[in-house]
């Protein structure tokens, strides 16, 4: 990869971990903060129709309060706090909170933007600049279980990214980028760069489908290449501050490796201009 990537090591034991989905990881834990690495098709929370088996925890999980009561042996019941959430087809790094106070205090730190978050993404085409910032007004749509994210043309801007190029794939047409939002809107990152003639690679709901399945002949690529590579943030109780960072998995390093020997164009469909 363009960029060395670095793994911390997870605390490791303890009887919560034995209601952590199969794929999950932990990395860290203390008597506040429980920091997850989450593999894509696993959800943040169940769907409040659905059961938790594909959920983060298998425990109950209690919308209003954003919470899961997961019961520990002995009966102890304890509440873990999720601070916030990726998407089911996002993969990386996800913190929780063992205490209410830290849980909101991670949130207002969030609101603040001084939680700082990074994702690693393969877009398809090649971006102008070597960095800069995205603003767009978004909104919102849901129906039938299904929430449809668009730019609008009009409002004042809610939702922003700064993204960076860490490597450019010129034969292939692809650009290997970080991104960092410093809003939280529902499939931000995904909308933003969708909108801009740069979809990300392997997104089945606003990316460019004829790509996708190129890259998943070519290179193996059979996932959307969004992972949650770092998080940076200060201890809500000691103030220390707090950085982590976690490689993507194979399913994505190995496919990014097999991108720089592409020898021929990502095909295209025809997409508005890029800004």
């Amino acid at each position: 990869m363009a960029a060395r990537l670095r793994s911390d090591q997870g605390s490791g034991g303890g009887d919560l971990s034995r209601l952590l989905h199969p794929g999950v990881v932990e990395v860290f834990r203390d008597a506040v903060l429980w920091l997850l690495d989450k593999p894509a098709g696993v959800l943040s929370h169940p769907n409040r129709s659905g059961s938790a088996a594909n959920a983060l925890l298998r425990a109950p999980y209690d919308f209003s309060r954003e919470l899961y009561r997961a019961e520990e042996s002995g009966g102890r019941s304890r509440q873990v706090y999720l601070v916030h959430r990726l998407d089911l087809e996002t993969s990386g790094l996800i913190l929780c909170a063992f205490r209410p106070e830290a849980a909101l205090a991670l949130k207002e730190a969030l609101h603040d933007r001084e939680v700082q978050k990074e994702y690693l993404a393969v877009l398809l085409g090649t971006l102008p600049r070597d960095e800069g910032e995205w603003e767009d007004r978004l909104e919102k749509r849901s129906g039938k279980g299904r929430a449809d994210v668009s730019v609008q043309a009009k409002g004042r801007p809610n939702a922003r990214s700064a993204f960076r190029i860490l490597q450019r794939f010129p034969r292939a047409g692809a650009t290997l980028a970080a991104l960092r939002p410093s809003t939280g809107r529902t499939h931000q990152l995904r909308v933003q760069a969708a909108s801009r003639g740069h979809p990300i690679a392997g997104d089945e709901r606003y990316g460019d489908f004829a790509a996708n399945r190129f890259l998943a002949r070519e290179i193996g690529l059979k996932r959307m290449f969004l992972h949650a590579w770092r998080l940076e943030f200060r201890h809500p109780e000691t103030r220390h501050l707090m950085k982590f960072q976690r490689d993507p998995s194979p399913r994505l390093s190995g496919p990014l490796e097999r991108l720089s020997d592409l020898s021929r164009p990502i095909p295209r469909r025809p997409r508005e201009r890029s800004r």
